[in-house]
């Protein structure tokens, strides 16, 4: 059946049937929906077979890293280990040839499912592993802020935009995990609940919390750091318990955050405080060769 396949950009006819293929395959919707707006920038592909969509792949930019995209996409289950997705990788690795994009990315909950092992056996290795931790039972956890000179302050959503990439840097921009925020990008992310909090000390911000509540007793601490000169003198335990403790007041009964799983600091840190890891994401990434 190779010969009845064709690669093409989508069309607007195609987003009920990829919907439908992003459900089975466990995908956003959100690029396929994009496609009724025309926002694909011309790195969408939809791979069919007697005219039928059977799947799809797209490149998404990344904030900050321009020459790195992540993948999205799938076959629709009835035609897979077919070689339709080899096909599809094909074609796309043809069409993205001399252009900007020198890394694709594929985010993954597990290295055993048949994406990963089709991904890993086409060249994508293990860039980095995440985790997500929980600390539960927030209401009945003792928190205790050490004594240091310095205060937490929540910054207004304007001042937050304008605030919070340069804090960013000063605190990330030497990791491996650095990926550097614009204003825009604060901007167009930043929900109403959202919240950012400061560290201050002698009137200078050292550090930072970017705060979401996807449920009211739930918050999510993404990102949070201190600035590299004001690093490993106590001031990032001071900032997440003095903001646990804040939560606690305001009834929230679940705190989450993300880490890689090689920032050993952080996570001593945080199970130090009762955090526990619960689950893991995965990068698998793919360089493309030089042309």
């Amino acid at each position: 059946m190779k010969n009845a396949w064709i690669v093409r950009p989508p069309q607007i006819s195609d987003v009920d049937p990829l919907l439908a293929i992003a459900t089975a395959v466990s995908q956003s919707a959100q690029p396929i929906l994009a496609i009724r707006s025309q926002q694909i920038d011309g790195r969408f592909w939809t791979i069919t077979q007697q005219t039928q969509p059977i799947g799809y792949a797209a490149l998404l930019p990344l904030p900050g890293l321009p020459h790195l995209f992540e993948l999205a996409g799938g076959i629709a289950p009835r035609f897979q280990r077919q070689g339709a997705g080899s096909f599809l990788w094909q074609a796309v690795q043809q069409a993205v040839a001399g252009t900007d994009i020198q890394q694709i990315t594929f985010t993954t909950d597990g290295l055993a499912s048949p994406a990963s092992h089709f991904l890993q056996h086409h060249q994508f290795e293990l860039e980095h592993e995440e985790w997500t931790m929980q600390l539960e039972n927030v209401a009945t956890a003792v928190f205790s802020p050490s004594t240091l000179s310095a205060k937490l302050q929540k910054v207004a959503r304007d001042t937050a935009v304008r605030t919070l990439p340069q804090l960013y840097e000063r605190c990330f921009a030497h990791t491996p995990w650095f990926q550097p925020y614009t204003a825009a990008e604060v901007s167009a992310t930043w929900e109403p609940s959202d919240e950012l909090w400061t560290l201050v000390s002698d009137a200078t911000p050292i550090g930072f919390a970017w705060l979401h509540f996807p449920e009211p007793t739930v918050a999510e601490i993404e990102p949070i750091g201190i600035v590299r000169q004001n690093q490993g003198l106590g001031y990032g335990r001071f900032l997440l318990t003095s903001l646990l403790q804040a939560l606690q007041n305001r009834g929230v009964q679940t705190v989450t955050l993300g880490v890689w799983a090689t920032n050993e600091t952080a996570v001593h840190l945080y199970q130090s405080l009762g955090f526990r890891h619960t689950s893991s994401s995965y990068s698998l990434t793919h360089t493309l060769p030089p042309t």
